[in-house]
């Protein structure tokens, strides 16, 4: 069953504490990261593949386990994956685009777009989309969606199967994670700009970014090698359930590589594609009142992580999870890219062990976990 968020809970066992001991502290720091991710994967298995960056240096960019458990296949640092909801930055960052060119203003009501939306008499904004404050309820939670998950639809369709459920509360007054509204986001792109989402992507963030491996699934530019996906069934995994790559559209249909996203880590770093205003606002956390915030912007979760600002997102779809986090202080950027969606240890953990590594405070995990992505 699809789930854009963070899929399967695991704790690091203590044998990742290796990495951490007090011998290991005199490793090469490669070496530290290498001995955080390696126990947890073997080879006949689905596994993860691994970036991490500090100050422009990759300090590991390496793969664990199987692409194809039944032809032996091992993943590589240059498999492609599924990025589930990592997939909303870019569709985030589309709109910027499209406000900085004064095609839309992030006030803008969706009723500008969608004539016939049925808002109940409400406001909703694409910011309120942006946001996770919309009130438009999450498709990927209705019950009939895993029944429908293999059908392909065309984006009015997938929009009609959630547009006339009641809003489950006042735009911009609570914060309810919402795939429908990444969904409608990727249709005001389509709207806007007059290309479809898939092409808007290509031709206006990944091709002038270099990162040729990444694409809207089904319209791959490159050959590289493509992971499958897994459900774990016990000790033991299965292929993941089938799902038309109609169904997560801007919310999370993207696949990517380890080293795509670290070029677009870099790009994000150095200010490409918006104007230094709208991603200052990117990385805002929204306030539903003066005193209280979401801790989300725009496609991007915001927290701190070790005494320092933090930028993050997760994601979770058939047969794949995904985390990355920016530390811009530091300059670090860490992405996990596993091919299995649920069973095994969970890719947060392990990505943030990582960049406590790369940061030389080592992090330990929280007794009670205070993120707001999922």
């Amino acid at each position: 069953m699809l789930k854009l968020s963070t899929v399967g809970i695991a704790i690091i066992t203590a044998v990742s504490m290796l990495s951490l001991a007090a011998p290991a502290q005199a490793q090469p720091l490669t070496a530290r990261l290498d001995a955080l991710f390696k126990p947890h994967f073997k080879p006949t298995e689905p596994g993860v593949t691994v970036i991490v960056v500090k100050n422009g240096k990759t300090l590991l960019r390496k793969a664990y386990g199987a692409a194809d458990i039944a032809a032996k296949t091992p993943l590589t640092p240059g498999t492609v994956l599924r990025l589930g909801s990592i997939t909303k930055q870019f569709t985030a960052v589309a709109i910027l685009m499209l406000a900085d060119e004064g095609k839309l203003a992030l006030n803008d009501p969706i009723t500008r777009f969608f004539p016939d939306y049925p808002t109940g008499g409400k406001v909703i904004t694409i910011e309120h989309l942006l946001t996770h404050t919309s009130g438009v309820v999450s498709y990927t939670g209705k019950p009939d969606y895993e029944a429908r998950m293999t059908q392909n639809l065309t984006v009015a369709q997938m929009i009609d199967g959630f547009k006339n459920e009641p809003l489950e509360f006042e735009p911009g007054t609570k914060f309810h994670y919402s795939n429908s509204g990444y969904f409608l986001l990727g249709a005001i792109i389509e709207n806007v700009s007059g290309l479809t989402y898939p092409r808007f992507m290509e031709q206006r963030i990944f091709t002038p970014l270099g990162m040729k491996d990444t694409a809207y699934e089904g319209f791959e530019r490159s050959g590289a090698p493509r992971a499958k996906g897994y459900t774990a069934h016990g000790e033991s995994f299965a292929p993941a359930a089938p799902l038309s790559m109609s169904q997560p559209y801007a919310a999370g249909s993207l696949v990517s590589t380890v080293g795509d996203l670290a070029k677009w880590d870099a790009a994000i770093g150095a200010g490409k594609l918006i104007r230094p205003a709208s991603w200052k606002l990117a990385f805002t956390p929204y306030k539903l009142n003066p005193e209280k915030s979401t801790g989300y912007g725009y496609g991007w979760g915001l927290r701190t992580f070790q005494g320092a600002p933090a930028i993050d997102h997760d994601g979770g779809i058939n047969g794949f999870s995904s985390y990355a986090l920016r530390l811009p202080r530091q300059k670090i950027f860490v992405a996990v890219l596993a091919n299995r969606d649920s069973g095994g240890i969970e890719v947060e953990e392990l990505a943030k062990r990582a960049a406590g590594l790369a940061m030389g405070k080592p992090y330990s995990t929280p007794k009670a976990s205070t993120a707001m992505v999922h």
